[in-house]
């Protein structure tokens, strides 16, 4: 019991505890915040990363079987994460005439029951290969990329793979 008293009359003579006690409180809560918050996001994120690197190599791998083609590197930008459609079911009511329509959400095991899952919306592809510089393998390499992705024309760009 001696030495407890002894550390708190230690603590109460250091000059501002206060100061330092708030300083290791904030640095705690931002480290917290920051694991916690952290953790989503990486896991949010790492669907849709697994989406684009699955689409980046299907790519590479058709664009490289294109004849004129060889190594090919390709990179896609997107701008949202996946979106997830819910099911809901309606529930109709009539009272006195008036019918009243009710929508919730259809819920398994305390889960949202996810009817469909949509991929990130895709901004833009670049591909560089090599053999790009021919007009007629880079117009291959554009529609196979807006073929796989549905994206516009616009939107691809191919650039020939540095020898």
């Amino acid at each position: 019991m001696t030495k407890i008293k002894e550390f708190f009359a230690k603590i109460k003579s250091v000059k501002n505890i206060e100061l330092y006690v708030a300083l290791i409180c904030a640095v705690a809560v931002v480290a917290v915040v920051l694991l916690s918050g952290g953790k989503t996001n990486t896991e949010k994120s790492s669907a849709d990363n697994s989406y684009i690197s699955q689409m980046e190599h299907k790519i590479c791998s058709v664009v490289e079987k294109i004849s004129g083609c060889g190594k090919t590197s390709v990179a896609i930008s997107y701008a949202s994460d996946e979106e997830k459609v819910y099911a809901y079911e309606t529930e109709t009511t009539t009272s006195g005439g008036v019918t009243k329509q009710t929508d919730s959400l259809v819920s398994v095991k305390g889960e949202p029951l996810v009817t469909k899952v949509l991929p990130p919306k895709i901004l833009g592809v670049v591909v560089v290969a090599e053999g790009a510089d021919d007009p007629i393998v880079r117009f291959q390499i554009v529609k196979v990329v807006v073929t796989l992705l549905d994206v516009p024309e616009k939107d691809v760009q191919v650039l020939t793979y540095k020898s």
